[in-house]
């Protein structure tokens, strides 16, 4: 494993890297969500079935070990997130990486595409993935576990905001997070500042268009259970996209890559060789 920073070319903000895998093999960049860290990915790392490939995973700016600027409009601007994975991107050299994309990254991953073009990357994975926020329609496809729980995120009040991140948690999957693991997690998500938080909540986005235009391949995994954002921005994704996937994952939360990860690493790696070989 080596660990590295990455300045974004925008405004210089430090982005904390991880690499795992071979050096040489086809690039796979893993991009978090919401409150969360590279270390989500952790069931993902050294998993046979994927140490053919270069693994790159990051914290977001704001998020883990990255910087994290206090002004709103450093997390507002799209072509701010479109800078960061542009700079990964150039900085590690990474020739048509595949993108791995889990819950709120979704919005950071089409911010990027809005501002290039998706010929520069061989696939995309949007996993539990949100490509919308703050309009209606993106309101119908969130379930309570984001409704509900991710404004307490943003709380000034240490105890309500430690009560939702907990319980956020808790419900995140419908398997049992061991302990230990829980508090990781616990660690992370209250590292992020609550002002991050309020801003990257306060998007109005809606990527259809962008989306739509994709001709790349695109791999949809989703859980049929989760609770944050809901199987129907899945499926509503899957029908704008016409060269995409869709594989859904019954009886399984928001986070299929941690409650199954025998069976994504395996998806993965056949969706990666997909896009190796395709054109």
């Amino acid at each position: 494993m080596a660990h590295f920073y990455v300045k974004s070319e925008i405004d210089n903000t430090a982005l904390a890297v991880q690499e795992f895998g071979d050096a040489n093999g086809h690039p796979l960049l893993f991009i978090h969500g919401f409150s969360q860290s590279y270390w989500c990915w952790k069931k993902q790392f050294n998993d046979p079935r994927l140490d053919q490939f270069r693994i790159i995973a990051f914290d977001l700016r704001g998020h883990g070990r990255s910087g994290k600027p206090l002004d709103k409009e450093s997390y507002l601007d799209s072509r701010v997130w479109a800078s960061d994975l542009r700079s990964i991107i150039k900085s590690l050299g990474l020739i048509r990486p595949v993108l791995v994309s889990w819950s709120y990254s979704g919005l950071i991953v089409c911010d990027y595409l809005r501002h290039n073009n998706d010929a520069e990357i061989s696939g995309i994975n949007f996993v539990g993935a949100r490509t919308k926020i703050g309009t209606p329609e993106a309101k119908e496809m969130s379930g309570s576990l984001f409704l509900d729980l991710a404004p307490g995120f943003c709380s000034e009040n240490s105890k309500d905001r430690l009560a939702a991140v907990h319980k956020f948690l808790l419900n995140l999957t419908n398997c049992n997070i061991p302990e230990p693991d829980i508090y990781e997690m616990l660690g992370y998500n209250l590292s992020v500042p609550t002002q991050t938080c309020r801003a990257l909540l306060e998007r109005i986005v809606d990527n259809d268009p962008v989306i739509a235009k994709l001709k790349i391949p695109i791999l949809i995994t989703h859980g049929s259970d989760d609770t944050s954002v809901l199987l129907s921005m899945a499926h509503h994704n899957h029908s704008l996209i016409k060269n995409s996937t869709l594989s859904i994952y019954k009886k399984i939360g928001h986070a299929p890559f941690f409650e199954d990860p025998n069976r994504f690493n395996s998806e993965l790696r056949e969706f990666i060789n997909q896009c190796v070989t395709t054109p």
